[in-house]
Parts: structure tokens; C-alpha cells; sequence
């Protein structure tokens, strides 16, 4: 119950009505996703399955995911890991598949995948629009909390971050310009704000919270 104000009254700042869907993004089996809006995510998908489905609010989400190639190396099977990309991207109600380069073989993937050059494709066959960066750790890799340095991320403001619960969002404005454009300026940035803040709290929220929320949305 403690999620319903702030989920309310981030709906009311940011739009008058919504109509909740789902984005799914199709996950091919050498892509791990690693977090999704600073969680863990589940993918779902059967074990031996050659892509498996991860499914998202409608809006602004964040993903981190790993592109790891398999090649055949005599009698073994041996892959290339990319960097761990974070990513940020808005859709609604769509259907979303990783695009991903298909390297000749492990040579090529070794000198080319530290530059990967991927998208997410709509039902279409369009890319849609993306925010990316590398999350790069110094030292070990082994047993990295993704979700801690996703935070870490977004409190510093990389070019895919997203908001942080709790967070003040400054506004910078130029110097000397009409009061009027500052008033605008301010409020578009407190709408997108209070946007992005309502996907945060109902991606947090339990079914049962989500389940009311909906049902209050619908009565408005």
C-alpha cells in the first residue's frame, strides 16, 4: 500500500491517462542480460531454448547485457565476450530482437567485438533509437554486482542513465533568456522526470500493487 501514492502522484504529473502494454525484447542465447532498471532480470525461456524473452514496462528502460559468440575450435567450444553495454532506449507496446554481427570466426570476433556494432530491431525491421556506454570495471571481473554498479552509474549521469529514486534532477539553463523559456524549459524537465520516475516505482512495485494501480488508472 505504500507504493500507491507515489505512484499516483507521479501519474498525475506526467500524463492525464495511460494505457499499460508491455515492450518484450527477444534474447538470442549468446546474449546474456545482465540487469534491466537496475534489477536483476528473469528472461524467460526454456533451458535449451535459442532465444528466450524478457518483458519490460512500456517507456524509458535500461538494460545491461553481454554479446558472447561461439566458435568451434577442434573438439572444443570456446567464445569471445564483448564488454558488459548498458543501454537506454523508449518504446511502447512493441516487440524488440537484438541485432548482432556474425563474426567469420574466433580471429575476427577477438579484434572486432570490443567495438560491437548491435541494435534493437522493432516488429518492422527498424532500429529503434538507443542510448549506450560500456560498464567497465578495472581489475577482476569475477562475481561483479551488476545492479550496484548500475546504480553507481546512474547516480554519476552517464549518457545511459536514468533516473535515481530519491534524486534531485537539476535543470540547466542558459544565462540571460526570456523568463517564459525558463518556465518552459522547467516544466518540461519536471514532466519528463516525474515520468520516469513512475516507470522506476512500478517496475518496484509487487503484481498485487501493479494490479491496483491499474485498476485506478482505468476508473480515470
Amino acid at each position: 500500500m505504500k507504493l500507491i501514492k507515489p505512484l499516483t502522484c507521479a501519474f498525475a504529473l506526467a500524463m492525464s491517462s495511460m494505457a499499460f502494454a508491455d515492450v518484450t525484447i527477444n534474447v538470442p542465447d549468446n546474449v546474456s542480460i545482465l540487469a534491466a532498471n537496475g534489477e536483476k532480470v528473469k528472461v524467460s525461456g526454456g533451458f535449451f531454448a535459442s532465444e528466450k524473452t524478457v518483458t519490460l514496462p512500456d517507456g524509458i528502460n535500461q538494460v545491461v547485457f553481454r554479446y558472447s559468440p561461439f566458435f568451434s575450435q577442434g573438439n572444443d567450444r570456446v567464445s569471445v565476450e564483448s564488454d558488459a553495454i548498458i543501454t537506454r532506449f523508449n518504446a511502447t507496446d512493441a516487440t524488440l530482437t537484438f541485432q548482432l554481427p556474425k563474426y567469420r570466426d574466433l580471429r575476427e570476433a577477438e579484434s572486432k567485438i570490443k567495438d560491437l556494432d548491435w541494435k534493437l530491431i522493432d516488429a518492422s525491421g527498424s532500429a529503434i533509437a538507443v542510448e549506450q556506454d560500456k560498464l567497465i570495471k578495472p581489475g577482476m571481473q569475477i562475481g561483479r554486482d551488476y545492479v550496484r554498479e548500475v546504480e553507481d552509474y546512474n547516480r554519476t549521469g552517464g549518457v545511459a542513465a536514468i533516473a535515481v529514486a530519491g534524486a534531485v534532477q537539476p535543470v540547466t539553463l542558459p544565462a540571460k533568456i526570456p523568463a517564459q523559456a525558463n518556465q518552459a524549459a522547467v516544466a518540461v524537465k519536471a514532466d519528463s522526470t516525474a515520468e520516469e520516475m513512475l516507470h522506476f516505482w512500478y517496475q518496484k512495485a509487487d503484481a498485487e500493487t501493479k494490479a491496483r494501480f491499474k485498476e485506478y488508472v482505468n476508473k480515470q
